[in-house]
């Protein structure tokens, strides 16, 4: 599980890819990728503006950025889990569709990573969720490592609690 091999204080080693392609205000999936970590191989999916980007988990941990009010959750549809990244905020919001797709789906669940930031005093530069593959989730903040050169360091990781 990823969030066994990673650790606060150290560099980040997580993906910041975003998506280049932009929704069409639904369901979508664009530019995922499969990266290993140690000996633990997951899925980076990323954000896109106006849409609910989804991919199946196909029993791999998924980690998305940057979260900083959108939802990160993971719905069954036939026998298998698919985690999404829920696009909300003016212009972009994909709340409507996100609704109408848990109405259609199974074993729904979700969380907002935005809740769970904890930077212990330091430069925000973004926040992770991850799902892994036995359906934990976390939040996980990245911020401004001033020791290191500025870099990407992990603040903190942190057992998210779901929506009601």
């Amino acid at each position: 599980m990823l969030e066994k091999l990673l650790r606060v204080g150290a560099p980040s080693p997580l993906l910041v890819t975003p998506s280049s392609i932009g929704g069409a205000g639904g369901l979508c999936t664009r530019d995922v990728q499969t990266a290993t970590l140690g000996t633990v191989t997951y899925k980076h999916l990323p954000f896109v503006v106006n849409g609910i980007n989804s991919v199946d988990a196909a029993g791999c941990d998924v980690v998305s950025y940057n979260f900083s009010g959108c939802i990160m959750a993971a719905y069954k549809v036939g026998g298998s889990f698919h985690v999404c990244h829920v696009s909300t905020g003016d212009g972009q919001d994909c709340k409507d569709a996100w609704n109408r797709l848990k109405a259609t789906s199974n074993a729904v669940f979700e969380f907002k990573p935005s809740d769970f930031v904890e930077t212990g005093g330091a430069a925000l530069l973004g926040v992770y969720g991850l799902i892994t593959a036995d359906l934990q989730t976390y939040a996980i903040t990245v911020v401004q490592n001033a020791a290191q050169g500025g870099g990407p360091k992990i603040a903190a990781i942190t057992k998210a609690r779901l929506l009601r």
